[in-house]
């Protein structure tokens, strides 16, 4: 893994599993041209049956039961830093 440092680029050797960040620029679109597109619109499309793929059409997920989530409950207003602790404690937060 290589990173961004304030010097340059540092390269990184981890174990895995584990846990990578990006940055903003790490995916820049590249933008299609209207003649490329228009060429593709051309190409043949080749359509291959599931059974030539050795591949079961089974779904892999099968869902249960669906149930929309809870009704949030309404928030309350504190005046100030102390309100908002106290509000915390009141509900076993803090």
């Amino acid at each position: 893994m290589t990173r961004e440092v304030d010097v340059g680029l540092e390269t990184l050797d981890i174990d895995l599993p584990a846990v990578i960040t990006v940055d903003l620029r790490l995916n820049e679109p590249r933008y299609v041209k209207l003649p490329d597109i228009m060429k593709a619109k051309k190409k043949p499309l080749d359509q291959i049956p599931l059974a030539d793929l050795n591949v079961d059409g089974a779904p892999a997920v099968i869902e249960t039961s669906f149930e929309p989530p809870e009704g949030r409950q309404r928030g309350i207003m504190v005046e100030d830093v102390a309100g908002l602790v106290a509000a915390l404690k009141d509900k076993g937060l803090v």
